[in-house]
């Protein structure tokens, strides 16, 4: 397993030597920022410099790839202007979702609202929709289930923003979630938890209909998070 806060030690001096003053932000995310990783988790680094060219993509990849289980490296590298016009509804999660280990991240987001917050909310829950519906439909049966399963990951960020706006708590990982949610909304965090368990006493055609029906529920604004 990977130490984060050890690899980010040792990737934050080798990003100020490569851009120098270039360098504005670092940052983690993902299932390390969340302690839920696991031994083939993604390490999920954010990166901010003043602008980005192809050739800083270049000397990005082969710094991380010398990084130590560098295989493992993703997540997101930006100019401060794009990032500032980014979508709203994406820059609230992605916020609340990263840790500043060089700067802060912050300063170089725009004012974010209750508002942006919710579209967030009803843009996840669409897209859920969607990619519920079309792989229900068009999907063989092992890309059904990735699929199912992506869906239920997704479902705990959607519903993590919409608990942030019912309750004012954005909480950091699923269990936390879990301990406040009940009903279908706790059953829908406990089966993305591990799908393939919660699958040996129900049918994949029950996964798809109660993600389905919370989805539907969300955008018409009976979607509730209930705590417990």
């Amino acid at each position: 397993m990977i130490n984060p806060d050890a690899w980010m030690a040792v990737l934050l001096p080798r990003l100020q030597q490569a851009f120098g003053s270039r360098l504005q932000y670092l940052g983690l995310q993902g299932s390390y920022r969340r302690g839920e990783a696991r031994e083939t988790s993604d390490i999920d680094v954010v990166v901010l410099l003043d602008r980005v060219a192809l050739e800083d993509l270049d000397t990005y990849r082969v710094m991380v790839r010398a990084m130590p289980e560098g295989q493992k490296a993703c997540g997101f590298i930006s100019g401060i202007a794009e990032l500032l016009h980014w979508p709203r509804h994406e820059l609230f999660a992605f916020q609340q979702d990263t840790v500043d280990y060089f700067g802060t991240l912050s300063t170089f987001l725009p004012v974010l609202t209750e508002r942006d917050a919710a579209e967030s909310v009803r843009v996840g829950a669409s897209a859920l929709i969607h990619m519920l519906t079309h792989s229900y439909l068009y999907a063989d049966a092992e890309t059904r289930f990735q699929m199912l399963q992506e869906s239920y990951k997704t479902a705990f960020f959607v519903m993590r923003s919409q608990h942030h706006i019912a309750s004012g708590v954005f909480c950091r990982s699923k269990r936390e979630l879990l301990s406040r949610l009940a009903g279908t909304e706790k059953e829908i965090i406990a089966a993305g938890c591990d799908l393939p368990d919660w699958l040996t006493a129900h049918t994949e055609k029950e996964a798809y209909a109660m993600l389905l029906r919370w989805c539907r529920d969300v955008l018409s604004g009976c979607g509730l998070c209930v705590s417990a």
